[in-house]
């Protein structure tokens, strides 16, 4: 007898969600979008910020997406979304870039 491999239900049904303040961004990490996400960080043909703004709405959603572009937020806020973002839709856990919090020893 083979082994038998399965895959977790919860993986199926959740849905990944972002916060901005108050209000609460599903996340779209369905596969065929992820694909499409992926496959913008390879299209060299566009400016990273167009890219960057189309993966979001796919992401978020048209509406959700333009909500937050009228933000306006500092781009290093929009990066930390973006970085989010991507977590989200690949299931990969948050961790804040250990680097940025580290202090000069000496």
């Amino acid at each position: 007898m083979g082994k038998l491999y399965t895959l977790d239900g919860k993986l199926l049904t959740e849905t990944p969600e972002i916060r901005i303040g108050e209000k609460v961004y599903p996340v779209d990490s369905r596969q065929k979008t992820v694909k499409k996400i992926l496959a913008l960080a390879d299209d060299e043909s566009k400016p990273m910020g167009e890219r960057i703004d189309e993966a979001l709405k796919l992401a978020l959603g048209d509406e959700n997406a333009v909500e937050i572009d009228r933000m306006d937020m500092p781009f290093p806020a929009y990066q930390r979304l973006f970085e989010l973002v991507m977590n989200a839709v690949t299931g990969q856990e948050d961790e804040p870039d250990k680097a940025r919090f580290q202090t000069e020893k000496g």
